[in-house]
């Protein structure tokens, strides 16, 4: 995945940002267990695994590291995201016994966290479709609301515009470029509070 300087550090920063506090829990931990807390272990365990299965999910979305999936794999993949499990993830609306292909499993992935996000009050994101004819994301939450830097994109705005606004608004800049690169397209639905976004060959 090409990204400009800007788009590459705003998304470093989000990384260190995601990873920071599960990193700052096990080094708590850690010293607590080092000082005679045996009770502290698990927890520490716990954490390990949430930051190992993080960093996963970050390498398939962000790292160029993804392989070929089927809506099981991606599920396990979107459990580890930020917003869970404060956010569910429905993926059986997805083409049953087909994969995505690894150029698309980022495309799907940066989709998915992006809905995930558009749910401030928590909620489900559902992700359905094909690599065929394309994907269809939906929301389903109080508040419910895709952000203003998505719509904006979709209406022409530069990216560096929504990038200053800080990492937190990576995403969407981010899941445009990784649309560009795929040769799809992104658009909205007809419809009031967060239509569903839709995917699919340009």
């Amino acid at each position: 995945m090409r990204m400009d300087a800007q788009l590459a550090r705003t998304l470093a920063a989000r990384i260190c940002h995601d990873l920071g506090g599960a990193a700052g829990t096990l080094s708590g931990t850690l010293d607590l267990v080092g000082e005679g807390d045996a009770g502290m272990l698990d927890l520490a365990r716990d954490t390990a695994t949430e930051l190992r299965q993080r960093l996963r999910l970050f390498a398939a979305a962000w790292g160029g590291g993804a392989a070929a999936t089927d809506a099981a794999g991606l599920a396990q993949l979107l459990a580890a995201a930020p917003a869970a499990p404060r956010v569910g993830f429905r993926l059986d609306h997805l083409a049953p016994g087909a994969e995505l292909p690894a150029a698309l499993v980022p495309l799907a992935l940066n989709a998915a966290l992006l809905g995930a996000e558009s749910l401030p009050r928590g909620g489900t994101v559902t992700l359905a479709g094909a690599a065929a004819e394309g994907l269809v994301v939906c929301l389903d939450g109080r508040d419910a609301a895709w952000p203003a830097g998505l719509l904006a994109l979709l209406g022409g705005a530069r990216p560096d515009t929504v990038l200053r606004e800080g990492p937190r608004r990576v995403l969407a800049p981010l899941l445009l470029a990784l649309a560009a690169e795929a040769g799809w397209a992104l658009s909205l639905a007809q419809g009031a509070g967060a239509p569903p976004l839709l995917l699919g060959p340009g």
